[in-house]
C-alpha cells in the first residue's frame, strides 16, 4: 500500500480548522477527514523531526506512514488529548527508535548516547545572506551542533518545536529535572562555544527560531 494513497497528498503547512481537543476527539469518533487533516496540519513539523532523528529520507517517510496508519488502527484506544503535535512527536520518537532497533542498524536509543541528532540548518533566503544575522546563524549553527545528541534533540524541542519541559521529558524519557538540567548544561555548553552571556544566548535562539518559523532556516 503506497503512503500517498492512504490520505492523499504530501506534506502541507495548512493548520487544522478545529481545535487540537476537537480534531482529536473526532478522530477518536471515526472521523477519517479528522486524521487527513492531522496529517496535512502536522506532517511537516514531524518530517523534520524524522530527519533529524533518522537521516533517511525514505525510512523516515516509512516511520510516518506506520505511525499514521497506526493512529487509525488504534484510535479507539487512544486517549484524549489537548496537543496533537506533542503527541505526535513522542510517537514519531517511538516509532523510530523501535524501527533503528529493528533493523539492527542503531543501539536502541534510550539505552546510549551515541544516536545522532542533526540540527544543521539550510539558509532559504538570498536576503539573510546579505545580512549581518547570516553570520550570527552561521556561528550558531556551528554550536550547536557541537553539542551532544542529547543536548541537540532538547535545545530542538525547546526552542524550535517550543514543547515545555514536562512534555520534553516525556518525549525523550527523561524525569522533569532531568530535563531542565540537561537543558542547563546545554545552554551552558552553546555559552562556552559562542562566548556570550546566557540572556544573549537565549535572544540568539529566539531569533534562529524566527528565521525556522517564517522559512527562512530549514
Amino acid at each position: 500500500m503506497q503512503r500517498s494513497c492512504i490520505f492523499g497528498y504530501q506534506q502541507s503547512n495548512l493548520k487544522p480548522e478545529f481545535s487540537d481537543t476537537v480534531l482529536w476527539s473526532r478522530l477518536l469518533n471515526g472521523e477519517k477527514d479528522a486524521l487527513d487533516q492531522i496529517y496535512k496540519a502536522h506532517f511537516q513539523a514531524l518530517y523534520q523531526y524524522g530527519m533529524r532523528m533518522l537521516h533517511q529520507e525514505d525510512e523516515v517517510k516509512d516511520c510516518l506512514h506506520n505511525l499514521f496508519v497506526k493512529l487509525w488502527e488504534n484510535r479507539k484506544k487512544l486517549n484524549p488529548t489537548t496537543q496533537i503535535r506533542y503527541y505526535l512527536l513522542a510517537a514519531l520518537r517511538n516509532t523510530i527508535v523501535n524501527h533503528r532497533t529493528k533493523e539492527s542498524k542503531y543501539e536502541k536509543v534510550e539505552a546510549n548516547d551515541e544516536y545522532l541528532f542533526d540540527l544543521n540548518f539550510t539558509l532559504e533566503s538570498a536576503y539573510i545572506r546579505k545580512e549581518e544575522i547570516h553570520e550570527k546563524t552561521a556561528k550558531l549553527a556551528a554550536a550547536m551542533n557541537q553539542l551532544t545528541p542529547r543536548q541537540k534533540e532538547i535545545i530542538y524541542l525547546k526552542y524550535f518545536e517550543e514543547l515545555d519541559y514536562s512534555q520534553i521529558a516525556e518525549i525523550m524519557g527523561l524525569t522533569t529535572k532531568g530535563t531542565y538540567k540537561l537543558s542547563a548544561r546545554a545552554l551552558d555548553a552553546l555559552r562556552e562555544i559562542m562566548k556570550v552571556d546566557k540572556t544573549s544566548m537565549v535572544l540568539l535562539l529566539l531569533e534562529f527560531n524566527r528565521l525556522y518559523i517564517n522559512g527562512i532556516l530549514k
